[in-house]
Formats: C-alpha cells, structure tokens, sequence
C-alpha cells in the first residue's frame, strides 16, 4: 500500500475509533504535562541555579599580600590576565581616603581605590574619559558627597603626613563583582609600586581549583600563610553536588513519567486491537501483509500521540509559568519527541501481535 494511502487509512480508523484514540491523546498529554511540570520545573530551577552559582560574584578569586612583602607585581597582574582561565584581572592597592581637594583636608572623606590593569575590568565609563598616572574618576554617589556638581577638578588624600592628589577626568559605574567600588575613586596604581591585592574573575566556577593553583605559581609565596586567598573552589564542588543531584532526579523522575506512560498506551492499543481483530483480520484476508498492519497499528497510535504531546507541552507551560521556572525550549522540544517516541514504540507489541493472527481463526464465526 502507498504511504499516503497508509497514513489516510490510519487517520480514518483513528477518527473510527474515537475512545482509544482519545485515551492515548489524553494519556501523552499527561505524560507531557507532568514531565515539563516535574522535571521540566527541576531544569529550570536547575539551570537558574548554575546561573547564579557561576555570576561574575560566584567566579571571583582574590589574593591578597598579608604581609606586604611585595609579593604581587604589575608583571604579575598581567600574567594572570593572560591566563586560559582568566576572563579579567586587575591588582589593586589598599583604599585610601580622599577628600575633595578645592575643599581641603576638612571635607567630606571618601575611600579611593589604586587598580592597575583594564579599568574597564572593575567599571564602565559613564561620562569623560579613562584616567591616566595622576588622574582618576569617581562614581555619581562620591561625587555628590565630595561636593562635586560635575566630574571634575581633583582629590587630594585625606592626611597630614602625605599628600597625593588626582584629577578627575570622568565618572563610572562598577561593573560585577566590584559593586563596592560605587562609593568611591579609582585612580590609576603607579606601576613601580607592589600591589596589595590580584582580582582575578574566573571564566567559569568549574575551573576555580586550576586558576588559584596558577595565580599562586605566579605569585610564588614564600610560606603559606604569606597571602590570605578568597577563593570560589567550594562554591564550585558545590555546583558540581547540586547539579549532579538535581539531574539524577530529573532523570529517575523522567524514566517512570515515560515508562508508566509508555505501558498503559500499550495496554490500551492492545485492548483496541482485540476489539478490532476482525477488521484487522479482513484486510490481513483481503491481501494486507503482516508489514502493513504494523504500519497501520502504530500510525494510529502515533497520530493520537502527537495531538496529545502538543496538548501536554501547552499545559505543561502555562503551569511552569505560573511558578516562573519555564524548562529550556530544548528540554521540551525533547519531552514531546521522547513522549511520543515512548507511544509509537509502545504499539508496536500489540501491532505485531496483531499482524501475526491466522486472519482464517480470526474471522471464523461459532
């Protein structure tokens, strides 16, 4: 038989058949609804979670110099940048205590920040231009509290003893994880100078053990106890817990949606195909191979499988969305391919016992 042939006459016994069609759409649905509802919800808590776990915040590895023995260099600062597992870096001094300089040492003192490296690393310009050596730019917040109506005129270091000024050549604000820099001045770190501290933002939370062991390679501490590291390497073995135990969940859960599924549309295409076995057995009479009959069992099966998956996807989103945890398009693009897959693969016992009948027993009549 052709296959246009094939696939009309399924959808007319379908259409026939309107109780076990309906059954096996209401059923692939449910399989649907459940698993994005379920599973689905498992995945996208899951993948918010990861996303939060590897934020700039999540991925920042500091080393700092405890005993200012001028362990971290500008080379070092730019090494680490260099590194495969380095999305950025920047060395920066111990902040300082500005005030506005046309005001004097009485203002209003506000904490500055030596970096050196790509300031564009720590913030994002928002108004002049990037400072050079002697120049630095300050956020909105300390320059309304510096007194400033603009980005403009210079700071002076809040002491009696020693006194560094910086002008102001523009304003910004702190890109993550450096927000508490928004208080303060950045000003350009001399490179002559030993730097008290390396920022390094990992590419990835995954590869925090590797980075700190090459920060460190880098640095070369003499003992131990010579820098004090804040490290993501926990958050990361956490990540790597949390996501393994969400997915072997999801995928306990997932196999018994589909399995359970799977077994009740094979009952019930059996039962259909009891009731049906003497219009089954006419065509396997009238010249219908056992390949043919197969054909038409799971086709049957198939269509009602894919009214149902779309149905199930449509349910099982509008109740995701209500909890703001929609699955990735791919998870269910993927739960409606397995459900329906699971349907079709289902039949196909019950379809070859079918095609296997003696259509002689079958349409003998008592």
């Amino acid at each position: 038989m052709r296959p246009w042939l094939l696939v009309r006459e399924a959808l007319a016994t379908a259409w026939a058949s309107r109780v076990p069609s309906t059954l096996v759409l209401l059923l692939v649905a449910t399989m649907c609804a459940a698993t994005i509802a379920t599973v689905g919800r498992t995945a996208a808590a899951e993948e918010q979670l990861l996303a939060r776990l590897d934020s700039a915040g999540s991925r920042m590895l500091v080393v700092a110099d405890a005993g200012g023995n001028d362990l971290i260099t500008a080379t070092i600062v730019d090494q680490a940048a260099g590194l495969s597992t380095t999305e950025r870096a920047v060395g920066t001094l111990i902040p300082i205590d500005v005030v506005n300089g046309v005001v004097g040492q009485g203002g209003t003192k506000v904490p500055a920040w030596g970096v050196h490296g790509d300031l564009s690393a720590v913030a994002t310009l928002t108004a002049g231009r990037w400072p050079g050596p002697g120049e630095a730019i300050v956020t909105d917040e300390a320059r309304q509290r510096l007194g400033m109506d603009d980005p403009g005129g210079w700071v002076a270091q809040a002491s009696t003893t020693v006194v560094d000024d910086w002008s102001i050549v523009g304003s910004f604000t702190p890109r993550e994880p450096f927000g508490n820099y928004r208080t303060g001045v950045l000003y350009v770190a001399p490179d002559s100078r030993a730097l008290d501290a390396v920022h390094v933002v990992l590419t990835t939370a995954d590869v925090a053990q590797a980075g700190q062991t090459q920060v460190l390679r880098l640095i070369d501490p003499p003992a131990p106890d010579a820098v004090t590291i804040t490290s993501p390497v926990s958050l990361a073995q956490l990540q790597e817990l949390v996501s393994g135990d969400l997915a072997s969940f999801g995928r306990a859960l997932l196999v018994a949606l589909l399995g359970g599924g799977s077994l009740l549309v094979a009952i019930i295409t059996l039962a259909d195909v009891l009731v049906r076995r003497t219009d089954l057995g006419r065509r396997r009479a009238l010249g219908a191979t056992r390949t043919t009959i197969v054909i038409l069992v799971v086709l049957r099966t198939l269509t009602s499988a894919l009214l149902g998956a779309a149905l199930g996807v449509a349910i099982g989103l509008s109740i995701t969305d209500q909890f703001r945890a929609v699955p990735p398009a791919d998870f269910t693009t993927a739960t409606a391919a397995l459900a329906v897959l699971a349907a079709a693969t289902a039949a196909v016992p019950p379809a070859l016992y079918a095609a296997t009948r003696d259509p002689v027993r079958v349409l003998r009549t008592p």
